[in-house]
């Protein structure tokens, strides 16, 4: 039960918080500790894997649906989210077979113990980034489904997060091979710890992206995370996700508005709305797809003028186009029009050229 009703609690404290879309920012970490306490514990009492990952499944798609009922906006990328769950239930729950196997009458209690330690962690980890070592982190298997589930709430998706799948996939593995060892201690502790490292490892040189953060101040130029654009040219994983954006963007009514300047409006939020979540390394390399499709789509001779008047007055206009970026594989915006328009004025004048 605490594996459910502690991230509910978590979500419902979160609701009047200020952020560019309520509950998406933190809903990384507080799924991430819903699905291990709940399949861990759960595998651990009754030693079944499959007990483990359905309750944890469950739980974390009424936690969604939770999410979505207090103000979450559409998932950007519910492939990416829907692998992310699955694959941190297995992992969680293959930690409580094993717990099972080896302690059996004291597993749940360690279950339990391994859970609010490492959701500790998390929390700490939130509330002062950088206080833990990256190497640290990357020992955290709570630290890894964090990671995934996030990336695919605000960042670019499965790709990105590729190091922390595979790295809770293998552990599964893993314990599952280390819980049918539990007879030969000689094998057990040498085959866990090596994999464990070597898990960490790939996490720690692969890692998936930071953490996003609510980045709302109103500013009068750009500065630092604020309205940056890239001089470099993305990673793979960066690149695949704009690919995947520029793809989606022809499908994308906004960007075909009647209006050339409500049009460069929607299209200039495209920069402005992961600007506010601070989504590095996605959130500097969006702002030279957006100004091609300006290039593109705007009539030559009123672009300049267009985007001067945007820049000149952000609060001209309507922003409602916010609502629907997970269409194009990117975060939905909400609430308070201020900060975002503040960015859609800032882009405005850097991409006007």
């Amino acid at each position: 039960m605490a594996g459910i009703a502690v991230p509910a609690v978590a979500l419902l404290l979160q609701v009047d918080a200020p952020a560019p879309a309520p509950l998406a920012l933190v809903g990384g970490p507080i799924l991430a500790v819903g699905l291990m306490g709940t399949a861990m514990i759960a595998a651990a009492i009754g030693g079944r894997l499959w007990a483990g990952a359905l309750l944890a499944l469950l739980t974390g798609v009424g936690l969604i649906y939770l999410a979505k009922a207090l103000g979450m906006p559409p998932l950007p990328h519910p492939f990416s989210t829907g692998l992310a769950v699955i694959v941190t239930s297995f992992g969680f729950a293959a930690m409580g077979k094993f717990l099972a196997r080896v302690s059996s009458a004291r597993a749940w209690m360690t279950a339990a113990g391994l859970t609010a330690g490492q959701a500790l962690v998390l929390l700490i980890a939130a509330a002062a980034p950088g206080l833990f070592p990256d190497w640290l982190l990357a020992l955290v298997p709570a630290q890894w489904a964090s990671v995934s589930i996030q990336t695919a709430l605000t960042g670019t998706g499965t790709r990105a997060a590729s190091s922390a799948l595979i790295t809770l996939s293998g552990s599964a593995v893993v314990l599952l091979l280390a819980a049918w060892l539990r007879r030969r201690p000689g094998w057990c502790v040498p085959v866990l710890l090596a994999a464990w490292i070597a898990l960490a490892a790939l996490v720690w040189t692969r890692p998936a992206p930071p953490m996003p953060r609510a980045d709302l101040a109103i500013v009068a130029a750009p500065a630092g995370p604020v309205a940056p654009i890239a001089d470099v040219p993305p990673n793979p994983a960066t690149a695949s996700a704009i690919d995947r954006v520029r793809r989606q963007i022809d499908k994308w009514s906004a960007a075909a508005e009647t209006d050339p300047a409500q049009r460069a409006r929607n299209l200039l939020l495209i920069a402005a709305v992961p600007d506010l979540y601070d989504t590095e390394p996605l959130q500097s390399h969006l702002p030279v797809l957006v100004a091609a499709e300006l290039e593109a789509r705007l009539p030559a001779g009123q672009r300049a003028a267009i985007l001067a008047a945007i820049a000149a007055d952000p609060a001209a206009g309507s922003v409602a186009a916010r609502e629907t970026l997970p269409e194009l594989g990117l975060p939905a915006n909400v609430g308070d029009e201020a900060p975002v328009r503040n960015r859609m004025a800032l882009y405005a004048a850097r991409l006007n050229r």
